[in-house]
């Protein structure tokens, strides 16, 4: 019986010695970068037939060079974050997805919806989950969402929407080095799939809240939507070109754009303050109305106002009146009217030489 279960013990350690000498020799991820570099190799090769000069010849060797002997690795992600290594911490926070998926030109035309998305500072798993320590593939895409529709299925509730947010905040670099800070835009801005939510459109919101919060709607209908009708009549704004315009767009619409230039509405609507809609009417649609409303009101943090609400917005404008010599009221716009009596105020607010 002893023999037995020597003879039992021994074969079981030798074959898991096979294994584990086999997974240190070539282990399974090294296949995935043989495929990445052989690809690489065909390309340089061919690119060097096609080289018209010396000098690109001379460069495309040593590149032939490198790639017949490439230097086979794992390749990781170290995230900050409370276990970070910054922090003298060995914890889970990173990232060694593009072990496999070392290709990135892959990786940025399969995620092309999401614009810019800096993969060497949030890594993979902030968005897919998984494993992002382990290298086996079966543990490292356990629980693992693969595709945009499965992790839009994680909107059960606003909590998974705070998560993200979170997360992605504590993977950021610090503000405080201009050097490491990517820009990403706004956190908040981004649903569950790492894209920006959609702007609506102030009418869905109005739906329900014209007559839910009557008030807030019927007042910010009279004055802030109606904003941009008063741009529009100012006489630099008409004189300016598309440059100059755009400096108003980005106060007095909602929902725009820098990168193309175009807007969602006009006027300082609903989502001007709340955020685009896309991930609060999601909730509201399907019956869930607070969750909807954590987000909103997440969306519209106390200082939001002073991200269009600063003086110096309005120095192209000084600079404009001053030099024609225009004494018009600029300043103190007509639909403030509505919110206070300024008839028996005097014009002194109006910009003089």
């Amino acid at each position: 019986m002893k023999r037995k279960l020597f003879f039992l013990f021994s074969v079981l350690f030798v074959i898991s010695s096979y294994l584990w000498i086999k997974e240190e020799v070539s282990p399974a991820w090294m296949k995935y970068q043989q495929a990445y570099y052989q690809q690489k190799l065909k390309a340089a090769e061919k690119e060097y037939q096609s080289a018209k000069t010396e000098k690109e010849k001379k460069e495309l060797k040593k590149k032939i060079a490198t790639l017949r002997s490439p230097k086979y690795e794992i390749k990781q992600i170290l995230l900050k974050g409370e276990y970070s290594w910054a922090k003298q911490r060995n914890g889970d926070k990173v990232d060694r997805c593009i072990t496999c998926h070392i290709d990135e030109g892959v990786l940025k035309a399969s995620h092309n919806i999401v614009k810019e998305f800096p993969f060497d500072v949030y890594g993979c798993t902030v968005c897919h989950k998984g494993n992002g320590r382990a290298l086996m593939e079966a543990e490292a895409h356990r629980g693992m969402y693969s595709h945009r529709r499965q992790m839009q299925q994680r909107l059960v509730s606003a909590d998974k929407v705070f998560e993200l947010w979170l997360e992605l905040t504590e993977l950021s670099p610090e503000e405080t080095d201009p050097n490491l800070t990517p820009v990403w835009g706004n956190f908040r801005s981004h649903s569950v799939t790492g894209e920006k939510a959609l702007y609506l459109g102030s009418q869905k919101c109005l739906r329900c809240h014209a007559g839910l919060t009557a008030p807030h709607a019927e007042q910010w209908k009279r004055t802030k939507f109606t904003s941009f009708d008063r741009v529009k009549q100012a006489r630099d704004f008409i004189d300016g070109d598309e440059v100059y315009r755009k400096q108003c767009y980005k106060c007095h619409t909602t929902g725009y754009d820098a990168e193309t230039g175009r807007y969602t509405e006009e006027g300082i609507t609903c989502e001007a303050c709340h955020g685009p809609g896309e991930l609060f009417t999601y909730f509201m649609d399907i019956g869930k109305a607070q969750e909807g409303q954590k987000i909103a009101r997440v969306n519209s943090p106390y200082n939001v106002c002073f991200e269009c609400h600063i003086s110096r917005h309005h120095e192209m404008r000084v600079k404009y009146y001053k030099e024609r010599n225009l004494s018009d009221d600029w300043w103190f716009t007509r639909y403030s009217n509505l919110l206070i009596e300024t008839d028996k105020i005097p014009p002194s607010h109006a910009w003089t030489k």
